[in-house]
């Protein structure tokens, strides 16, 4: 009975392996993983190059993410620091205030910019509630010179600002005016969205490194 279960054994492994030959497949297991490594790294398609690419461009994409939401982090907050300190000024009637409203309408404009550059249904919102704020008022900004483009960018006019009268600056750019009041309150939005996407794609880069590489290391140890 031995003998006839090894024959049986060797008669069907072999008739596998006949098989496996027309099919064109190797007749054994350890040729098998070798043939299938050396098929995926043909022709610069193997597992190492293909998993190399889509790391790759993972990487850079989270690295894209991240520097835009850095750059929005950056600007964002210099505007709701600046406007908060044009509207102390303003409710004080200070003389210096021209300088402050050139780094507010400067920094308004590059946090539009970067909101542009930064994917995102809030961003898209945010965006669009500053445009808002500005096209909104876009004929009291005018009177006291500053302009709004059509794409809800700011520009100043130092000498028609200068002239402005007390209580239209008050009103729309004291600390309780209705543009420096609406501006901080989306700038403050802004702000906390960019750093948690900051640290949102920061934390997606390390774990999409790390399994990659650690799926690698356990299929070339398998062989």
């Amino acid at each position: 009975m031995r003998i006839r279960s090894m024959m049986a054994r060797r008669t069907t492994t072999k008739m596998v392996n006949n098989s496996r030959k027309k099919t064109g497949l190797p007749s054994n297991r350890k040729s098998s993983r070798n043939s299938l490594v050396n098929f995926l790294q043909k022709d610069g398609l193997g597992i190492n190059s293909r998993w190399s690419a889509m790391n790759a461009d993972s990487i850079q994409a989270n690295r894209t993410e991240r520097n835009n939401a850095a750059k929005l982090h950056s600007s964002s907050s210099m505007l709701l620091q600046q406007v908060k300190n044009l509207g102390e000024k303003v409710d004080k009637g200070s003389t210096n205030m021209t300088s402050t409203m050139s780094t507010v309408v400067e920094k308004y404009n590059e946090t539009m910019k970067n909101l542009r550059n930064s994917s995102g249904v809030l961003n898209d919102y945010y965006m669009q509630s500053m445009k808002e704020v500005a096209v909104t008022n876009k004929k009291a900004l005018a009177e006291i010179g500053i302009a709004v483009g059509a794409d809800g960018s700011l520009s100043l006019d130092k000498e028609k600002f200068e002239s402005a009268d007390e209580e239209k600056l008050k009103g729309l750019l004291g600390s309780e005016g209705i543009f420096v009041k609406r501006v901080g309150i989306v700038a403050s939005r802004v702000v906390d969205n960019a750093m948690a996407s900051v640290e949102s794609s920061s934390s997606r880069y390390n774990a999409s490194g790390y399994l990659t590489n650690s799926y690698l290391s356990k299929y070339n140890y398998r062989g």
